[in-house]
């Protein structure tokens, strides 16, 4: 299982709106420098106090406090945070645009991401991404909105059994970057690893491999070294190469992506924990068993206090929430 297996390509959703310099502003803009501080329990603080202070004012406000606190949730691994603020930003988006408004496909499938990651296919399929991604299509061939949902509708494919045509699907979403002139970018990174993780499926471990060492090449000449982005390259590169049996190259790559979730998610979030599950193996196949041992009860031990496991069992779907609203 991939550590990051789709990367979320996350547009604003408020784009027209603007900004203020409110009380709600003000408590987002202090939780974005304490993000890049590390501080993350201070952040989500800060994006709750924003969203409280922007329910008493303008909707513009309260769907920027929304739409960034639930960017940090999902970045940083807090799922079922991610699963309630998304949930509270598509009822809020409905209100201010209308039910079944074409821009309301970027909530939509940054919930099919969240679901994705935590290996919910059925929740995946009850959210109609194909339908939006037709109605996307449809109203502009070679926006980055359908960039996106190829890429979600892609791991959907491969959720089912079928790589091939997750395969085709990100090569599309590659080949209409290429003609927006937009390949050298975060949006580039990601389609490369759902293009290496289609090949992973097809078992191409080599073609994967070549996707994704572009992917790094990109990553440093645009300055995204220490994203979120490179760890999953990273994170992937390593699968890649654990499946060519290249296993001192896979733990080297997959330490690296080890360094950047810790400053990037911090130590004790559930995306910590799952690159820990993938390298406790790892290790055991190099002969380092105590070190397996050490690392396997320190993912165990994430798993439990982040509880992300009983909340893919018991969560609600977000199609119960709006059921006939949008979701067609």
């Amino acid at each position: 299982m991939y550590p990051l297996r789709l990367l979320v390509l996350s547009i604003s959703i408020i784009a027209g709106f603007g900004q203020t310099t409110s009380d709600s502003s003000r408590h987002v803009d202090t939780a974005l420098q304490m993000e890049e501080r590390g501080q993350f329990e201070a952040a989500g603080k800060e994006y709750k106090a924003a969203i409280e202070s922007a329910s008493r004012t303008a909707p513009s406000e309260l769907l920027r406090a929304l739409d960034l606190a639930c960017t940090f949730y999902q970045d940083t691994g807090q799922m079922p945070q991610a699963e309630n603020c998304l949930k509270r930003l598509m009822t809020t988006y409905q209100r201010a645009i209308g039910d079944n408004h074409l821009r309301l496909n970027r909530v939509v499938n940054r919930l099919g991401c969240l679901y994705v990651e935590l290996g919910l296919r059925a929740k995946v399929e009850r959210l109609g991404l194909e339908k939006w991604l037709d109605r996307v299509e449809a109203e502009d061939p070679l926006s980055t909105d359908r960039i996106q949902l190829s890429g979600t509708v892609a791991a959907l494919q491969i959720m089912r059994g079928a790589p091939a045509k997750a395969l085709a699907l990100n090569k599309k979403a590659w080949e209409i970057l290429t003609t927006r002139g937009e390949t050298e970018s975060h949006s580039g990174i990601t389609i490369l690893n759902n293009l290496a993780i289609s090949y992973t499926e097809l078992h191409r471990p080599s073609d994967a491999a070549d996707e994704l060492r572009r992917a790094l090449r990109i990553g440093e000449k645009i300055g995204l070294q220490n994203s979120l982005g490179m760890a999953a390259t990273l994170a992937n590169l390593s699968q890649a190469y654990a499946n060519m049996h290249l296993y001192s190259d896979a733990e080297k790559h997959l330490a690296a992506a080890l360094e950047i979730i810790e400053a990037r998610c911090g130590k004790d979030s559930s995306r910590t924990g799952a690159i820990l599950a993938t390298y406790a193996p790892l290790l055991r196949q190099l002969g380092r068993k105590p070190e397996a041992k050490a690392v396997e009860a320190r993912a165990r031990r994430i798993a439990e206090i982040s509880g992300v496991s009983s909340y893919a069992v018991h969560s609600v779907d977000i199609a119960d929430m709006t059921r006939g609203r949008g979701i067609r």
